[in-house]
């Protein structure tokens, strides 16, 4: 679903009671603060691949750890296009419910993202 865009299988892949604890500034913790950060990622950076290194699952809950790589060619939280080809790491924890995500936490390499981006030195 990140790296495809296919927005569609959101309402098929999201529990409509979804709730994200660790949104950015502006972002909602529902389906729809999915949508909407989808909609920004596939704006800010083109040829979006996703690598999931690792992937653990215990009961309810999956942890993944991906290989984000794009190029940065729109805004991303007030960064101006760079144009330069990132790569950041993501740490994401979901819980399910029904078969699809309930709950979501994560850690992203910001600094990273950001100095690839030229916004920090």
């Amino acid at each position: 679903m990140q790296q495809s865009g296919r927005f569609e299988l959101i309402d098929e892949l999201v529990h409509a009671d979804y709730h994200d604890h660790t949104v950015g500034p502006g972002q909602g913790h529902d389906r729809e603060g999915v949508r909407a950060t989808m909609a920004a990622v596939r704006a800010a950076f083109s040829d979006l691949t996703v690598q999931i290194l690792h992937c653990v699952g215990d009961g309810d809950l999956v942890a993944t750890h991906k290989m984000f790589r794009a190029r940065h060619t729109g805004p991303w939280f007030g960064v101006p296009p760079s144009g330069n080809q990132v790569e950041f790491r993501v740490m994401d924890l979901v819980r399910y419910r029904e078969g699809q995500m309930a709950e979501h936490w994560a850690v992203a390499d910001a600094v990273s993202l950001l100095r690839q981006t030229g916004a920090l030195a």
